[in-house]
């Protein structure tokens, strides 16, 4: 079999690929929106705790996009989209956001950490 015999492999990785790309164009949309609507007012009254609706979709966002980063998912060409995801999310609540990514940031290196575990089993 030579480099260019295209294997069920290679259609895996390609495709998890995809999706990673997809996973962050899905985030972009979300803060896209999340921005949008807090421009005009909207969806920006808050719960029983007092906290706007809008940072728990942050939260969302910052779960997903923790996951690529922690997992090293994110394609190196695509660094640099990822990198403006976070400072548009930081231009839309810094604080919210800087505490969500890091404690999302936190618990995936958890979870990894206990994969890892599992696997050595």
């Amino acid at each position: 079999m030579n480099d260019l015999t295209l294997t069920s492999d290679f259609y895996h990785r390609a495709s998890e690929r995809t999706a990673h790309k997809v996973a962050l164009a899905k985030a972009e949309g979300e803060l896209l929106s999340i921005a949008a609507l807090r421009r005009f007012g909207l969806n920006t009254g808050t719960d029983d705790d007092g906290f706007p609706f809008y940072v728990w979709e942050m939260a969302a966002v910052a779960r997903d996009l923790a996951e690529l980063h922690v997992r090293k998912l994110i394609p190196e060409s695509w660094e640099a989209f990822f990198n403006g995801l976070c400072r548009m999310a930081e231009g839309i609540d810094k604080e919210a956001w800087t505490y969500f990514y890091k404690s999302a940031v936190k618990d995936e290196k958890c979870f990894l950490a206990m994969e890892n575990s599992e696997a050595d089993f």
